[in-house]
């Protein structure tokens, strides 16, 4: 232990070698300095809403709606000077401010239960700190446990004459798809997290603004072109064996009102196709299906393809089309699939039910 010792032959000067005594253990005690005519608060604020934000409706939980970097600097313009001290280490914790949505399965990223809420339901953010809360020099902090990401606890590590200022807050938020969006735009504006030093308290809060809109089309009225689809007649010559028979008959689906992104549009239209009134499934990935109730004919079913000629699978979603314009048609072809080697004439009726998600 030092020891710090001052005599004086006068009481004067008794009082003020005690002073400096004083003034000197108070700056072996400080961690966190407020500057001169500084206001002893940070507020951060990342907004973000000159800039919408799209996601497709119903995008997987998990989806990434937006991966943005930010160099903020906060609204009082305050600093705070941190500095190393030994014993004990000069730390700052980033708890968070809102809830957190565990088990949000997002690609790619390492670390579980750090996908904070937003104020809008379906919307969270994983938000990752960097400069100076990333080690990257010796003045700076350094996570306690390896991650970046909030909620973040970090420590001084290095002995230096070097302070730190938190005036400025450098890192990434990723917003992310946590569960179902309501259709519309939406208005982020939420407190996600704040710091507090280990000798100051609470220093700091960090608020997220934003705004979201999901990407949608309306199907208004009878949207296929032609309902039913209607074949041309067909006599027992022309099915010649197990296969293709005949020409494919063109028809459509119009989806109006479509909203996406104007230049960048984020959302597929994506179709599901499954039997129904009797038509079952028989070739899902050839997109092969029955005739249903009401049919006398018997040996061959009905194949969908895409407008082009690919292969339609059913009982699963398949994109389509990208949402790039208000109205968006979505093109398919049909033809008869001989099943058996032999057939028999006679009504010929199937159906599809058909599910529309944008993705």
């Amino acid at each position: 232990m030092s020891t710090f010792g001052c005599t004086a032959p006068r009481p004067i000067a008794f009082v003020a070698c005690a002073l400096a005594l004083g003034l000197l253990a108070s700056e072996a005690e400080a961690k966190c300095d407020w500057a001169a005519g500084s206001t002893p608060y940070m507020p951060f604020e990342f907004d973000t809403t000159s800039t919408p934000m799209w996601v497709p409706l119903d995008a997987e939980i998990g989806r990434v709606i937006a991966d943005l970097d930010f160099n903020i600097g906060n609204r009082n313009a305050a600093q705070l000077r941190c500095f190393y001290e030994d014993s004990p280490r000069t730390t700052i914790s980033m708890p968070t401010s809102t809830a957190i949505a565990p088990g949000v399965p997002v690609r790619g990223h390492r670390f579980a239960d750090n996908v904070l809420r937003t104020n809008i339901d379906g919307i969270g953010a994983i938000i990752t700190m960097g400069r100076p809360y990333d080690g990257t020099a010796d003045n700076f902090f350094t996570s306690d446990d390896g991650s970046q990401t909030i909620p973040y606890k970090g420590t001084m590590r290095t002995n230096t004459p070097l302070n730190v200022s938190l005036d400025r807050m450098r890192g990434n938020v990723k917003l992310i798809k946590t569960g179902p969006i309501a259709p519309g735009e939406h208005v982020i504006d939420k407190e996600m997290f704040h710091g507090i030093t280990n000798d100051k308290g609470r220093v700091m809060d960090f608020t997220l603004k934003g705004r979201v809109h999901t990407a949608y089309c309306t199907a208004l009225g009878k949207p296929i072109s032609t309902a039913p689809v209607e074949f041309s007649d067909h006599t027992l010559a022309d099915f010649t064996g197990p296969g293709p028979v005949g020409r494919e008959v063109d028809f459509n689906i119009k989806l109006n009102g479509c909203m996406d992104h104007d230049t960048a549009p984020t959302a597929f239209a994506y179709i599901e196709l499954d039997g129904t009134n009797g038509s079952s499934v028989v070739d899902a990935t050839r997109g092969i299906f029955s005739l249903g109730t009401g049919s006398t004919a018997e040996g061959f079913g009905i194949q969908i393809r895409h407008g082009d000629g690919r292969e339609l699978p059913l009982q699963q979603a398949v994109p389509v089309k990208r949402l790039n314009a208000p109205e968006v048609q979505l093109d398919f072809k049909a033809r008869y699939w001989q099943l058996d080697n032999t057939v028999k004439d006679g009504q010929v009726n199937a159906a599809l039910n058909f599910t529309i998600t944008y993705r």
